[in-house]
């Protein structure tokens, strides 16, 4: 309950700020004649500031735009050559694997791949070396 009242109260304060501040928001103009004082009116500087500071603003987005499309290639990259390293790794381990089960088969002839073994003459099942 207090909490709703108090949310109250501060915008109603802050609205009673913003509406005393409100007539002095203008620009002051010396006046000499129908001329004013370009002393007091500083709006073309201010233009000009501004104008400054968007371009630079737009410079910055820039630089942080090519810097993270850069650190995105790099990370392609990286991440291309582990997924290259795992593919080549795995052709090599099955490559192995195939060159060992043909070598066991044509010294022994009744290899078994599933248990790496062989069956001798003698009816007993040895490793294939």
């Amino acid at each position: 309950m207090f909490l709703k009242t108090g949310r109250t109260v501060l915008l109603l304060v802050a609205a009673a700020q913003l509406l005393v501040l409100l007539p002095y928001s203008g620009d002051a103009h010396a006046q000499r004649g129908d001329r004013h004082n370009p002393q007091w009116n500083q709006d073309y500087r201010d233009r000009e500031r501004d104008d400054w500071q968007r371009r630079e603003r737009e410079r910055e987005r820039e630089r942080e735009r090519r810097h993270d499309a850069k650190a995105s290639v790099v990370v392609g990259v990286v991440g291309a050559a582990v997924v290259a390293g795992v593919i080549a790794a795995a052709a090599k381990r099955e490559r192995e694997t195939r060159e060992r089960a043909d070598y066991c088969m044509n010294r022994y002839g009744n290899y078994d791949r599933r248990t790496d073994s062989y069956r001798d003459r003698d009816g007993y099942t040895y490793p294939c070396r």
